[in-house]
């Protein structure tokens, strides 16, 4: 296969012919940690994206194309206790990528979208009778990108709340480019 040069998207990188050393084994060394907390301080160009790209494909409930991305990989052969995990939970999913701006103003408006699109992703807490009247008035909010100051500051701790109550499982939160 060809070299995976600047390609940090798991799923195109298993599903296009790409070179792919096997790093399947962070996601053992993760459900084997008791931390409630992972930091991967690693230096630029060191895959942390990609790591955080096979997290989420691994995690993430409700993709059933996403166990065939790790067929024949080590996380495979980790046994039963491990594979369990897969295709288990909530994930949400940030990158900051674009939030570093030069002033205030702009840092805020790019995270309230990254929020935004976080929210739209996960859209289907609005059916099912998940959150209440108010809360799904919150979440429009937040996902039309009009939350402001103290309802922006809250609303990642919402949507994570909601997804647990909606799913009965906790939620991965992987934060990208930090």
């Amino acid at each position: 296969g060809k070299p995976p040069i600047g390609l940090s998207d798991f799923r195109k990188l298993r599903t296009s012919g790409y070179c792919y050393v096997d790093k399947s084994l962070l996601i053992q060394s993760v459900l084997d940690l008791p931390a409630e907390v992972l930091l991967l301080p690693r230096p630029r160009r060191f895959g942390k994206t990609l790591n955080l790209s096979m997290l989420r494909a691994f995690f993430e409930r409700d993709r059933p194309g996403n166990a065939e991305l790790f067929r024949g990989l080590d996380i495979e052969r980790a046994g039963e206790e491990y594979t369990a995990h897969r295709g288990r939970y909530p994930v949400v999913f940030l990158s900051l990528k674009d939030v570093k701006t030069l002033n205030w103003e702009d840092c805020l408006g790019h995270l309230r979208q990254v929020i935004s699109e976080e929210f739209k992703r996960h859209e289907m807490l609005l059916e099912g009778g998940f959150l209440d009247t108010e809360e799904q008035k919150q979440f429009r909010k937040v996902r039309a990108c009009e939350c402001v100051g103290f309802e922006l500051e809250r609303s990642l701790s919402h949507l994570l709340a909601w997804l647990e109550r909606a799913t009965g499982e906790q939620v991965v939160l992987l934060i990208d480019e930090y």
